[in-house]
């Protein structure tokens, strides 16, 4: 029997059996006995409102006469800022990023979560290291010499808090002279993220608490001194979590097969940007790719298509517009055929025109969507 006779069958209970499969897969092999049981769906713990950060979209207005260094004030504070404005001047990296380190960290192929607070305790304190791997990953900063990177020269340490301004500062901040903070926060529920830079000394702290560790937070003229280089932008939506509709979510994360899953999700969000991971989640199977491309032809005969990032897919969603998919995202909509007179954008398909359906259009068969590189046709 080989791996992939078992896709369907098996359930991963760790990382390592999950590796060790796809290492496998193609190969004739003898399965191991831990290996050897039926694959059930997991259905983690539904979300709670209870133990989420709080909310927030951006930085508080100035409490006190503190205000960020001037560029003569603190040169390299600012050379760090420029560096990182020059590599990501959209913030869009910073932003990939992140996204990326939440969805490592929920692992939704694998455990069918999507909340911060499906997370175990362990997990939440890991959130940062992932982060700053990320980030290093992204820019290919230099470790630095006592700190986590080297920016523009600089000995820079990276800071994550799912709190806006709960940044803990450990002492090798400001004992032996102040050192240079990257701090970076993002919210799932408000969708929404920030970074910024700060030289960390006794001043901008609060006072010692009864931490062991002896870590201290920002105190009011600390927030001020933040040299925002994003105070505030929109983070790739986090799509299970930001369902409204309970009925919806429920199609989704607690169909009985991974291909109903991901049918129900296209069917039930139309016009909604869907990302890899929300598929994976809604998957829980290693070729989740697969499983879209068959959510096509399910719904292509209830006039539904799903657009990709691949050109023209992008081109067509645009002309139509829905939203744009980029890189690993998805949108997909209910059409009907495009008549003269008819007020609503439309895109050829298939040598027709099309635009979105209405509801009380009547369901029809879609069109078949080109290919990557057919071009309309």
């Amino acid at each position: 029997m080989t791996v992939e006779a078992l896709a369907g069958n098996l359930r991963f209970v760790s990382f390592e059996q999950s590796e060790l499969f796809d290492g496998l897969a193609g190969d004739a092999v003898d399965v191991p006995e831990v290996l050897r049981y039926h694959r059930d769906r997991l259905r983690p713990p539904r979300p709670k409102t209870s133990g989420r950060p709080k909310a927030a979209r951006g930085p508080d207005p100035f409490k006190t006469d503190a205000r960020p260094p001037l560029r003569d004030e603190d040169p390299q504070l600012w050379a760090v800022h420029d560096e990182i404005e020059r590599l990501d001047p959209s913030g869009s990296r910073t932003g990939y990023a992140i996204r990326e380190a939440l969805d490592q960290i929920y692992d939704g192929r694998r455990t069918g979560r999507w909340d911060f607070t499906q997370l175990m305790k362990t997990e939440k304190t890991h959130i940062g290291t992932l982060v700053e791997i990320w980030l290093q990953r992204e820019f290919l900063f230099r470790d630095g010499e006592d700190l986590d990177y080297e920016i523009a020269g600089a000995d820079v340490d990276c800071k994550w808090s799912m709190d806006l301004y709960g940044w803990e500062i450990p002492q090798e901040m400001y004992q032996q002279g102040s050192k240079i903070a990257l701090v970076v926060w993002a919210n799932e529920y408000t969708a929404r993220w920030a970074s910024g830079l700060i030289r960390i000394d006794d001043a901008v702290l609060r006072p010692p608490g009864q931490q062991r560790d002896k870590k201290r937070r920002l105190n009011d003229r600390g927030r001020d001194r933040i040299l925002w280089i994003k105070p505030g932008a929109n983070l790739v939506k986090n799509t299970l979590l930001h369902i409204q509709d309970p009925k919806k979510l429920d199609k989704i994360v607690n169909a009985k097969a991974g291909q109903t899953a991901v049918t129900n999700l296209f069917r039930e969000l139309t016009g909604v940007l869907v990302n890899r991971a929300t598929v994976e989640t809604a998957a829980q199977q290693i070729d989740s790719a697969k499983r879209v491309r068959d959510a096509r032809l399910q719904l292509k005969d209830e006039g539904i298509v799903i657009f990709g990032h691949y050109r023209p897919h992008p081109q067509m969603a645009r002309e139509l517009g829905l939203p744009v998919p980029t890189l690993g995202r998805f949108v997909s909509a209910r059409l009907a055929l495009w008549q003269d007179g008819d007020p609503e954008k439309c895109t050829k398909i298939a040598g027709k025109l099309w635009r979105v359906a209405r509801t009380d259009d009547p369901e029809e068969p879609g069109p078949k969507l080109p290919k990557q590189g057919e071009g309309q046709y």
